[in-house]
């Protein structure tokens, strides 16, 4: 029997017609619309006078100029992405757009801060280890100024940024795909390559390609996972969001896709170490939200 959250395609209208309309709506308002304010900012760089900050075609990225402009140009794209599936959802299927999160009639939103705090204390645990490990590869790169300016800024844009790819990924596609098998296993998998496809552009890519390639595929099927188990995108939303921006906000990397002013960069990316401490961030998350609350009912 196909789970309950995946089953909630079946509340709005589902001809094949209307998710090829609604994938091309989405892809046309991500990949068209949603990059013209990336280029409008390296178009007007390369007409400025000034020969320290450039945009630079062979690399695609900018150079001479605070991370905070391309990373806003960068997520705006996704701000697009996200309103082409809004409008897809209320409109070609004519379903709620809550659907594509919760079954319930509202968003349970502390659970969602609650995993982003949870996250983090991996994250920070795990990243702690690795500058014991490796004192050289991190650097202090905090800047008072530069970060205070950006956390809002990331706090709005990073959060819809990782949102958007849950609800795309997790939400719109795995619950479309649900409803050709009855086996949850089928679009839990097919969803989770889709999401790995695309983030094998990132530029870190290069410095282990199939070991970083699992990691994005372990990611996606770990966030499908618990999404299917929770029987709602909540935690895979914030698993995602406290990723991403603990990154952003705290240990970012050099050749990172979304470049910020964070308080630590680290200079390489070991693709061991980020495999293997994903897995146990994976485990720690699994655990505090599955199996401790079960061991305290069971201990009751």
């Amino acid at each position: 029997m196909i789970d309950k959250f995946i089953a909630l395609a079946q509340t709005g209208k589902n001809e094949w017609w209307r998710y090829l309309l609604g994938i091309l709506l989405t892809f046309f308002s991500w990949q068209v619309v949603g990059v013209v304010p990336f280029i409008l900012l390296a178009v007007f760089l390369q007409s400025d006078s000034s020969t320290e900050s450039k945009f630079n075609p062979q690399i695609s990225k900018f150079e001479g100029v605070e991370p905070i402009f391309p990373y806003i140009g960068l997520n705006l794209a996704f701000v697009c992405f996200l309103i082409g599936l809004y409008i897809a959802v209320r409109f070609i299927h004519q379903r709620r757009f809550i659907t594509l999160v919760t079954p319930s009639n509202k968003i349970n939103w502390s659970r969602i801060l609650q995993g982003i705090g949870v996250w983090w204390i991996l994250a920070t645990l795990i990243s702690v280890i690795e500058s014991i490990i490796s004192p050289e590869n991190y650097q202090l790169t905090f800047n008072p100024g530069s970060f205070l300016i950006f956390v809002p800024i990331a706090l709005v844009l990073t959060s819809l940024q990782a949102s958007t790819e849950e609800l795309f990924f997790r939400g719109y596609l795995m619950q479309g795909i649900g409803l050709t098998t009855r086996k949850a296993i089928i679009p839990i998998v097919v969803t989770s390559i889709l999401f790995m496809l695309p983030h094998l552009l990132n530029p870190e890519v290069k410095a282990g390609f199939y070991l970083l390639a699992t990691y994005y595929l372990l990611l996606a099927l770990f966030l499908a996972f618990i999404t299917v188990k929770d029987n709602s995108l909540e935690l895979a939303l914030a698993a995602h969001i406290g990723n991403n921006l603990f990154a952003v906000l705290f240990v970012n990397y050099t050749d990172s896709a979304l470049p910020s002013p964070s308080v630590f960069t680290i200079q390489k990316i070991d693709p061991v170490y980020n495999l293997v401490s994903s897995l146990v961030i994976f485990a720690g998350f699994y655990w505090f939200f599955f199996i401790r609350k079960t061991s305290e009912r069971r201990s009751n």
